[in-house]
C-alpha cells in the first residue's frame, strides 16, 4: 500500500516536471526538492514558508462556544479511562487532512491543524501544509512540536485514525517515539449524547444540528485528497483555499462541541436533542449526584432505559436497598423479564407470576439469540413449575 502511494506520488511529480512546473523550480536529478513548487496560480493568502516544502498559517477565531483559558476541564467527561483536570488553555484540538481513510502505511497526511485557546478566550488555529511527499518529515516533526506543548489532546475519531496515522508516519520518518499527552476523543462522548436522536454523529452533522454552524462553500471531505493530488500534478491552488477553510472549521467546531459537552456534563449548559441516559453517563464521571438526578428525572418521564444505570449507581454508592424497588421499572427485554421474575417470587410472593415472567424471558431470549439468559430463564421456570406442582399436590382437597 505504501509502495503504491509512493509510486503514484512519484508519477505525479514526474508528470509535473514534464509539464506545468517551471524548469527553474524542478529538483536536480537524484535530489529532493529544496524549495516549494511553483504552481500555476498564486498560493492562498496568509501562508508563510517555515521550512523547505512546509508552509504555516495561523488564524484567530472569536466565534463559537469556547471557555475561559483558566477553566478546569475534567478529562473523564470524554473517556472514563482518563483522570484529572487540565486548564482549558492547555487543550490542543487536532485534525488531519490525508490522502485517504484507510490509515496505516499507505496513507499520508498533507495538512495538520491544531487549535488552542488564547489568553483572551479566542481560538488560535495553526495549520501546517506540505507541498510534496519528500517534505513529510518536516510536517511530522512540526506536529510533534505541537503535541509536546499540550496538557491534553482533543480529537474527533482521532483514536481510530488521526493519532495512529501520526504514529505510523513518525516511525517511518525515523523521528522516534511520539509525544503522548492524554488524548480525549470527543466522538465517544458525542455518541453517548446523540446516536439516538441525530442522523449520525459526524462532526459535520453535529455542528449543524447542535451548534447551528452553516458552512458556505465548503468542500466535501471525500474530495479533499483529490485537491492535493491535483496541486502536485498541476500546481493549481484554486481549490486549496476551500480545503484550508474546511480544515480550520473542523478545529473550530471540535473546540465548540467539546466545551459544550463538557459544560453539559457539569450541569452548566443544556444541549439540544441530548439523550438523557447518555448525558447521565457523562455526568456520572464527574458528579454522581447530578447523574442520579438526571436518571431519576428520565425514569419519572417514562424512560425505562434509566433503570439499569440508576441501579448500578446505587450499587456503586453502597445503597443496595434502593435497587429492588426499581426492578418493576426495568424494560421488558430478556434480562429485565428475568429480574422481574425474581422480584415477583421473592418480593411479591407470587410464584405463578414469577413463572409467567420466566417463561417470557426464555422465549424472548431464544428469539434474540441470547443463550445465556435463555438457559437461566428455562432453569428458573422449571424450578418454579415444580414448586407450583408440589404445592398443588400437597394442598388439602
Amino acid at each position: 500500500m505504501a509502495g503504491n502511494l509512493r509510486a503514484r506520488l512519484a508519477r505525479i511529480r514526474e508528470a509535473t516536471d514534464r509539464g506545468s512546473r517551471p524548469a527553474a523550480s524542478r529538483p536536480a536529478p537524484g535530489e529532493s526538492p529544496d524549495a516549494s513548487p511553483v504552481g500555476a496560480s498564486e498560493f492562498p493568502d496568509g501562508w508563510e514558508t517555515i521550512a523547505p516544502g512546509l508552509r504555516f498559517r495561523e488564524s484567530v477565531r472569536r466565534d463559537g462556544a469556547t471557555a475561559s483559558p483558566r477553566s478546569a476541564i475534567s478529562l473523564p467527561v470524554f473517556s472514563p479511562r482518563l483522570v484529572g483536570t487540565v486548564e482549558a488553555g492547555g487543550l490542543l484540538f487536532f485534525d488531519l487532512e490525508t490522502t485517504g481513510l484507510s490509515g496505516g502505511a499507505g496513507t499520508v497526511a498533507f495538512l495538520a491543524a491544531f487549535g488552542s485557546l488564547r489568553t483572551d478566550g479566542s481560538l488560535s488555529v495553526r495549520q501546517y501544509f506540505m507541498d510534496d511527499y519528500p517534505y513529510e518529515r518536516a510536517l511530522v516533526a512540526a506536529m510533534g512540536d505541537e503535541f509536546a506543548k499540550a496538557s491534553a489532546v482533543v480529537s474527533y475519531n482521532g483514536s481510530s485514525f488521526d493519532l495512529p496515522l501520526y504514529a505510523v508516519r513518525r516511525a517511518m520518518a525515523g523521528l522516534g517515539p511520539a509525544p503522548s499527552p492524554p488524548h480525549a476523543d470527543a466522538l465517544h462522548a458525542a455518541r453517548r449524547l446523540w446516536r439516538r436522536s441525530m442522523p449520525d454523529c459526524s462532526l459535520g452533522c453535529l455542528e449543524a444540528g447542535i451548534l447551528g454552524v452553516r458552512r458556505v462553500g465548503d468542500i466535501p471531505g471525500s474530495e479533499v485528497p483529490a485537491v492535493w493530488f491535483d496541486f502536485l500534478r498541476s500546481g493549481r491552488t484554486e481549490r486549496l483555499g476551500r480545503v484550508f477553510s474546511h480544515n480550520e472549521q473542523d478545529i473550530a467546531s471540535l473546540a465548540s462541541l467539546a466545551f459544550a459537552m463538557h459544560d453539559a456534563a457539569r450541569g452548566e449548559r443544556e444541549l439540544p436533542s441530548a439523550d438523557p441516559i447518555g448525558l447521565a453517563e457523562l455526568r456520572s464521571r464527574v458528579d454522581e449526584g447530578l447523574a442520579e438526578r438526571t436518571l431519576s428525572a428520565a425514569l419519572e418521564a417514562g424512560d425505562a432505559r434509566a433503570t439499569r444505570p440508576l441501579m448500578r449507581l446505587y450499587r456503586r454508592t453502597g445503597r443496595a436497598d434502593g435497587i429492588a424497588p426499581l426492578v418493576p421499572f426495568l424494560p421488558d427485554d430478556p434480562a429485565g423479564l428475568f429480574s422481574k421474575s425474581v422480584y415477583a417470587e421473592r418480593r411479591l410472593r407470587d410464584p405463578s407470576e414469577a413463572l409467567r415472567l420466566a417463561e417470557l424471558a426464555a422465549e424472548l431470549a431464544a428469539e434474540l439469540g441470547r443463550g445465556g439468559v435463555r438457559d437461566r430463564a428455562l432453569k428458573r421456570a422449571a424450578r418454579l413449575r415444580a414448586r407450583l406442582t408440589t404445592a398443588v399436590i400437597q394442598s388439602p382437597s
